[in-house]
Order: structure tokens, then C-alpha cells, then sequence
């Protein structure tokens, strides 16, 4: 495993030429302030030394809110201030504490659980069957996370063939951005059988990866 030295240096030589600048403690904390935990110290440094978002993983990783400077947003969230303050209102408070950390699209994200201490890692995929199953765990800390990204290409979401072998035979509702299908998940008071249990078996996650 690669120190958090060697891996901020590794994602600061990979990334690309339209990097936006720093961000200023004071946005930091207002992030932290918002999200209801610190940050892991890896991505702390990389918003204070490296940027404010646009590193990482296809150089898309959202930036927090900065009023001052310019950051790099997401597609849903504008930074992980936007997706901390909504994640509070999770009827299941399963996300309170969670960020967006990078959207790939299609509402698919990958989260950022600030809650742990370590940082695990969360998939978000509202193509899936239900809300249930729409998060899963990655079994993978932020700091593991991003030293494996180092040289990934990332032709599918998550990672490299994530859509082979994909077990989910329903897509939901990315197109509306609001309340719980802003999240990427259809409204469950519409579906009759919303008692009843989800037939759905959940792919199994080691280490970052799907392995079905």
C-alpha cells in the first residue's frame, strides 16, 4: 500500500492541465461544518495543496464550495457541500454523513463516508432494482481507493467492466432532479408492492471491485 505521500504525489503528477485552484481553510471547514465530520487527511491536503476538485479518477472529483475561487463542480451536486446538506434529508439517514465525492453520470456516483474515520468508499447506482440496493458498500478505504485509480483508464463507471456481468434487470429514474429522484431513485410510495422483499441478490464488492 502506497503512504499518503506517495499517493498525493502520484494523483498530483496524473493530473490534467485545467486543475482549479486550491481551496482556502475557510471553505474547508465550512465543508466539514456542513458534512457533520472532517474530511480523511489525504483529501484535506489535496483541496489545500493540489485543488479544489478535478483530481482523481478521470479528473472529476468535486470540489467543496468555495465563494472566492473557482472549484470544480459536479453534474448533480454542485460541490460536497450541496450533497452533504441533501444526503441529510436520506429518509433512512443511511447517507447523513456521506458526500458525492465523484459523479460519473447517469446519477451513478461514488460516496465518500466521512462518518468512518478510514473514509470507506460508496457505490451509488439508482440502476439497480430499488432504493435498498442503490448503495452498496465498496470494501475500500478513500486512501486504497485512490492509490488504486492511479493509471486506470475508466472506460465504464466504478471501474474498468463494471457493466459486465451487470445482475440488474430494472433501471431507475436519473432524469429528475428532485427530493428522493434527485438521489436517482423512483418515488416508493408509487410502486404497490412496496412491502413486499426485494428479490434482488446484491453483487458482491471486494476491495473496489464487483465481483458479480
Amino acid at each position: 500500500m502506497l503512504t499518503p505521500d506517495a499517493i498525493f504525489e502520484a494523483v498530483a503528477a496524473a493530473t490534467g492541465p485545467d486543475l482549479p485552484p486550491v481551496a482556502t481553510p475557510e471553505a474547508v471547514t465550512e465543508a466539514e461544518l456542513a458534512i457533520g465530520y472532517p474530511l480523511p487527511p489525504l483529501l484535506r491536503r489535496l483541496y489545500l495543496e493540489l485543488g479544489n476538485g478535478g483530481f482523481g479518477p478521470r479528473n472529476a472529483i468535486t470540489g467543496i464550495l468555495d465563494l472566492d475561487r473557482d472549484f470544480h463542480h459536479g453534474d448533480i451536486f454542485e460541490s460536497l457541500n450541496h450533497s452533504a446538506v441533501e444526503y441529510r434529508h436520506d429518509p433512512d439517514k443511511r447517507m447523513a454523513g456521506m458526500v458525492a465525492l465523484l459523479e460519473w453520470g447517469c446519477a451513478i456516483s461514488t460516496l465518500l463516508d466521512c462518518r468512518d474515520p478510514g473514509g470507506q468508499m460508496w457505490g451509488w447506482d439508482p440502476d439497480t432494482c430499488c432504493r435498498e440496493h442503490s448503495l452498496f458498500p465498496m470494501d475500500i478505504t478513500f486512501n486504497e481507493w485512490l492509490a488504486d485509480s492511479i493509471g486506470q483508464k475508466y472506460d465504464d463507471v466504478f471501474h474498468d467492466g463494471y457493466f459486465e456481468g451487470d445482475t440488474s434487470d430494472t433501471e431507475g429514474d436519473a432524469g429528475d432532479e428532485s427530493g428522493l429522484i434527485r438521489l436517482g431513485v423512483d418515488d416508493v410510495d408509487e410502486d404497490e408492492n412496496q412491502n413486499a422483499p426485494c428479490p434482488y441478490d446484491p453483487p458482491v464488492w471486494v476491495k473496489g471491485r464487483r465481483l458479480r
